[in-house]
């Protein structure tokens, strides 16, 4: 029963410390002090290290020796290999995926994106960068190749703290939510061939503004 009890307040800590990741609370590289969570939180040790290997796991924080929990930095060369890669398949996962896209899909797509609209409204980055998977995660769903979809994912989780993007990079979110406005045209004309290109530009202009990112970083 304790078990369960913890594993609920981990999933509550994980939640909270990803989303302030996301949105810029925690600076790359700051430290993440245990007992300070766990006193935010009202909670032992035990949850907030099973939520702490849940980030870790996630690419979000390192531990360093002496050190304990850090914010991952940006690396730019992974972020980019890794992009490389993300801009074949999902490209080739969203054409394989229109065929098979139906009426409810597109409204939940059309739901999603005014549900974005809304995040960018508040700057509320942490939602944007949710409901901006959720999107992909419906398309690439219809693919009908589950382990496509899978070796997405694991691509997503390894680039995670790129999510946060929308918040050091002015003006990056509401053109990514335009961009998937068009994505979600080409899908509903049926033209997979389109869908595929507007993925890749999209992909492609994400990793723009993380190159711009790295560039304003290494001048602080």
């Amino acid at each position: 029963m304790k078990k369960a009890i913890y594993q609920t307040k981990s999933d509550i800590i994980y939640e909270e410390i990803k989303n302030d990741i996301i949105n810029g609370k925690y600076e790359p590289n700051e430290r993440i002090i245990i007992s300070e969570v766990a006193r935010q939180f009202g909670a032992s040790d035990i949850p907030v290290r099973e939520a702490m290997r849940q980030l870790e796991s996630d690419g979000l924080i390192q531990s360093k020796p002496y050190v304990g929990a850090v914010v991952t930095n940006f690396d730019q060369d992974d972020i980019r290999k890794i992009y490389q890669i993300r801009t074949v398949l999902e490209g080739m996962a969203a054409r394989m995926a229109v065929k098979n896209i139906g009426q409810s899909h597109l409204k939940k797509l059309n739901s999603l994106i005014a549900k974005m609209r809304r995040a960018c409204q508040s700057e509320n980055y942490g939602l944007l960068s949710n409901l901006n998977r959720d999107f992909h995660e419906v398309i690439y769903s219809a693919s009908g190749n589950e382990y496509l979809k899978g070796t997405i994912f694991a691509l997503w989780n390894m680039s995670v703290r790129a999510r946060a993007i929308f918040t050091f990079v002015s003006n990056r979110a509401l053109e990514a939510v335009e961009e998937h406005e068009k994505i979600l045209g080409a899908i509903e004309i049926k033209n997979g061939v389109l869908t595929e290109k507007l993925i890749i530009r999209h992909m492609t202009s994400h990793l723009k503004a993380l190159k711009l990112y790295f560039e304003q970083q290494e001048k602080k």
